[in-house]
């Protein structure tokens, strides 16, 4: 009986060997010694892992010593490279709690999301984070994990720039100087902005997966492109590798593993396939010197703030007399102004019907074009987005028949309809159950006033979006919806309509209007009156002063309203 047990053990270490491809697969040395010992497992214990069935690479903390200089050291030592790079790649977990942009005293229901980010190094800040805005949008809980490891790193929010997409994370637990050298973040270096048809990879942790995945492409486009996220236009890279949900905020790397780019958007249409597009190199510099410049708080890019209408119509250059300049055939383009923005550095110094032939000797075509690279032409908001506050620009102007140059002081403009708040509450006031509230990209966008009609009122909101911001802090008050109560009786259906005077003052903002009703209460006046826009005709609300303050407290106490009103601290 134990003789057949043991037949019966060599039996199947035969069968084995038989199916292992190679002999040298496994070490068999202690084989006949383990089988007289015991046949109940009997390959347990005699095979040595070469990588066939499992990974026989060393552990993460048996690191390849990079001061090998042989030439059969080469391999392994860009091997390690290229795992540095990988283990610089991180997957973020947030929770986020936006607020309800109707409601703007409540929250929604939290969400989650992951998506990616890479480690590098900040000039004046240290080991960073970098992903996009709005992978940590509104976040109330962020987590970073390591590659390979098992633990989630709290993180904080430590700069967010909407109008590019990005954001810096700060990872105390991962970048404590307590840690040991061997275990610091390798940070990805950033490189310079590639060519067209450059090979690249987009390294992150996608939808369909835990694990890191690298998908490979090449640059297909370089432009002027809208950022879904705050609706600006800046350059954008396009590439033909696919960015997918949780490939946000991944970095796109070329062949030297350098970062050329941030993975951000895709496009959302069943027609186009493998279409994703980049933050390009240059942005994200401008992104991170903008950060240095001002210890770790982002400002914006910088626009000159003009309306201007194309050239390309002859009997327009005709008109503005451009066909001949003194005399000398010489061939004049540029770009014609309409309209310079209140708030712009332009203001007062471009007027309208002015032609702006060049901006620091950069030349500006018919189009609004400037040369860019070799072959490349880009929108001269291009070159401007890539100076900072304070810079002064040299334009070379055509007025009145005359050639010309006039500085301008160039600056970030912010608008009188803002595309988000920075991750803070929306701003609102109530009197008498009255909700009123700032007009927002995001609170029409909770009105779906992009996707079909909606109704009227939303349609004339909707067509002041791009009206120019006159003077700073200025906002479009709006009357949200109305918490019904005995003293609003008959105004309880109003919504969505543009406040523009209280008792006869014009309404400059949420504040404004908050300190005109506070002016009313004192002076005990009997009546409160609010007109609405349009400005003849419009609709007008009347009520009794000594009700208001009454009428405010019951409404808070019915549903929960801690303040009745929360103002904005961003608009100087």
């Amino acid at each position: 009986m134990a003789l057949a047990r043991q037949q019966s053990c060599f039996a199947v270490i035969a069968a084995a060997l038989w199916m292992i491809p190679s002999a040298s697969a496994f070490s068999i040395s202690r084989i006949g010694k383990q089988a007289h010992n015991s046949c109940a497992h009997p390959l347990k214990a005699t095979i040595e892992r070469d990588g066939l069935f499992w990974p026989s690479s060393p552990p993460n903390d048996e690191r390849i010593d990079r001061s090998a200089n042989s030439e059969e050291d080469h391999d392994d030592l860009f091997d390690e490279e290229e795992y540095q790079t990988l283990d610089a790649v991180v997957k973020i977990y947030a929770t986020h709690s936006d607020p309800d942009f109707l409601i703007p005293w409540q929250k929604r229901h939290q969400t989650t999301s992951t998506s990616s980010g890479f480690v590098i190094d900040v000039p004046g800040l240290g080991l960073r984070v970098m992903t996009n805005a709005h992978s940590v949008e509104y976040g109330s809980v962020v987590q970073v994990q390591r590659r390979g490891d098992d633990e989630k790193h709290a993180a904080i929010v430590e700069a967010v720039g909407n109008e590019c997409d990005l954001a810096l994370l700060r990872v105390d637990s991962l970048f404590s100087p307590q840690n040991d050298d061997q275990f610091q973040p390798f940070a990805m270096p950033i490189g310079s902005l590639p060519m067209l048809q450059d090979d690249v990879e987009v390294i992150g942790y996608p939808a369909g997966g835990d694990s890191l995945c690298v998908t490979k492409g090449v640059v297909s486009r370089i432009e002027m492109q809208e950022y879904a996220q705050a609706g600006a236009r800046l350059l954008a890279m396009q590439i033909d590798a696919a960015i997918n949900p949780g490939n946000s905020g991944g970095p796109v790397v070329n062949d030297e593993l350098e970062v050329v780019g941030v993975a951000f958007q895709g496009i959302d249409e069943e027609s186009i396939e493998n279409v994703g597009y980049v933050v390009p190199a240059s942005v994200v510099r401008h992104f991170l010197e903008d950060v240095r410049r001002n210890n770790g708080i982002y400002t914006g890019f910088c626009q000159l703030g003009i309306e201007v209408s194309f050239l390309e119509n002859k009997a327009y250059r005709k008109f503005l007399k451009m066909d001949n300049l003194d005399g000398e055939n010489k061939r004049i383009s540029g770009v014609c102004v309409r309209r310079v923005q209140p708030s712009a550095g332009a203001y007062g110094i471009l007027k309208s019907m002015d032609v702006v032939m060049a901006v620091d000797g950069i030349p500006v075509g018919n189009d609004g074009k400037i040369p860019f690279r070799r072959g490349e032409r880009v929108d001269l908001g291009c070159y401007i987005s890539s100076l900072f506050p304070g810079d002064v620009a040299t334009a070379t102007i055509f007025r009145d028949g005359k050639e010309m140059e006039v500085s301008i002081p160039v600056s970030p403009i912010k608008d009188l309809v803002p595309s988000h708040y920075n991750n803070k509450p929306p701003p609102y006031l109530i009197c008498s159950g009255f909700v009123f509230t700032a007009l927002s990209v995001p609170y029409l966008d909770a009105k779906g006033a992009w996707d079909d009609f909606y109704t009227e009122n939303v349609s004339y909101l909707l067509g002041l979006v791009h009206t120019p911001l006159k003077q700073k802090g200025d906002e479009v008050v709006v009357l949200a919806q109305v918490l019904a109560h005995e003293a609003n009786l008959g105004y309880e259906h109003w919504i969505d309509l543009h406040l523009l005077k209280f008792n006869g003052v014009e309404v400059k903002s949420l504040g404004h209007l908050n300190d005109l009703i506070s002016e009313n209460m004192r002076k005990e006046e009997q009546f409160m009156t609010f007109e609405f826009a349009p400005e003849e005709g419009g609709r007008l609300i009347v009520m009794e002063r000594a009700l208001s303050e009454q009428a405010t407290e019951d409404v808070c106490k019915e549903h929960s309203i801690g303040s009745h009103y929360v103002l904005r601290t961003d608009t100087v």
